[in-house]
């Protein structure tokens, strides 16, 4: 097919066959002496993939990366294309809940409160980003990097195990366990009498915290789970832990829903998040350099920090406490800090080229001038009884 015939077919310009076959994402099978493209059937599979990807809100550079990855392998590519399509499905269904919940709202008030705005803003402008920070532990680690230089050594994950009370008998589910650091640090102290499941959104974290607890003592059960949708029956767990995740979560109280609907009665949530007053002097800096890159706060986390948080907490369980750790980092290098906030949802699109060495410059000099660079941390965990 010549490729007026072959756009006819697919529903496709040949403006965009063109812009396609330039940048490499669709070469026509072949070109003839005098420079028709001619294209054939097994083109319909390419141009197949590239649609369902690019309607997944994928970019072109995206998609050709891609594709290029994974080659032509029918079976690989139609499943990652399910697998991508059902996420969106699950994100639209988020949507589509919040907009609901700003309907009733209006009904009931002849108002929408500003709050309800924030999160049909922040949720329509989620997308895949949050499942693709977490697809492997890489981000995760650049993140937990710059935690490193904290002249507070306290241990955060011991910190957090040391505040939680387990029955001696307990069945425990956390939610969203990333490369889990919590048990790893906490091997002496886990008891063969619980039974403890480690879910997370994503399987390449699930693999990495396989890894990582491959070699304890310990038979962990792990399992693929949404945290809105919880796949148990009421009163399935005496613990449910969510740590530094909830804010990443499409519905936030659909979950907290569900992380009630499993607890026991008199069972008991651990959630940790981060104070709403840490990484000032980071932001400040951030704003100072270019107040326009949206990188001067502290991300989603303001969606469940440590006021935020409990608001939310209150609206489902009555008995609810908070402990803080607050530390200081302390850098004499940009690199730490330049990982950290490229690494974030926003970041990894923003500080990129040109941006990235410019802000990278910023922090040199500012190091330079000042000795260090000195930030709060400040994390809290809530304890929550049902």
């Amino acid at each position: 097919m010549k490729i007026s015939e072959f756009a006819k077919k697919a529903g496709v310009t040949v403006k965009t066959l063109l812009h396609y076959d330039k940048i490499g994402l669709l070469k026509p099978t072949e070109k003839t002496d005098v420079g028709y493209r001619v294209y054939s059937e097994k083109d319909f599979l390419r141009l197949q993939h590239i649609t369902t990807l690019k309607f997944i809100g994928l970019s072109l550079n995206e998609i050709n990366q891609l594709l290029y990855e994974t080659g032509e392998n029918l079976e690989s590519m139609i499943s990652i294309q399910k697998k991508a399509l059902e996420e969106k499905k699950k994100h639209i269904e988020s949507v589509i809940t919040v907009f609901n919940k700003a309907e009733n709202q209006i009904k009931e008030n002849e108002f929408l409160e500003v709050e309800n705005l924030i999160d049909i803003i922040k949720l329509t402008n989620m997308e895949v980003k949050v499942k693709e920070q977490y697809k492997t532990a890489e981000n995760f680690n650049l993140r937990g990097n710059l935690h490193s230089y904290n002249i507070n050594k306290t241990d955060w994950n011991k910190w957090c195990f040391n505040q939680m009370k387990f029955p001696n008998t307990a069945r425990i589910l956390e939610l969203g366990c990333g490369t889990g650091d919590l048990w790893y640090k906490n091997a002496y102290n886990i008891n063969n009498n619980w039974s403890i499941i480690l879910s997370d959104f994503s399987k390449g974290m699930l693999q990495s915290t396989r890894e990582m607890l491959k070699e304890i003592d310990y038979e962990f059960m792990y399992q693929e789970i949404d945290a809105q949708d919880i796949p148990y029956e009421d009163e399935s767990f005496d613990v449910v832990i969510a740590r530094n995740m909830l804010y990443f979560v499409p519905d936030i109280e659909k979950a907290l829903y569900e992380i009630k609907r499993v607890l026991v009665k008199d069972g008991v949530f651990y959630a940790t998040t981060t104070a709403r007053e840490a990484m000032t002097e980071l932001n400040i800096l951030v704003e100072k350099f270019d107040s326009n890159l949206g990188l001067n706060n502290n991300g989603m986390c303001d969606r469940f920090d440590d006021e935020s948080g409990q608001k939310l907490l209150k609206k489902y369980f009555s008995e609810i406490k908070i402990d803080f750790l607050q530390g200081k980092i302390v850098v004499h290098e940009a690199e730490p800090i330049i990982s950290y906030k490229a690494s974030t949802i926003n970041g990894s699109s923003i500080l990129v080229g040109e941006k990235k060495q410019q802000f990278t410059k910023y922090i040199e000099d500012y190091i330079k001038e000042k000795g260090n660079i000195s930030i709060t941390t400040k994390g809290c965990i809530f304890k929550v009884k049902k």
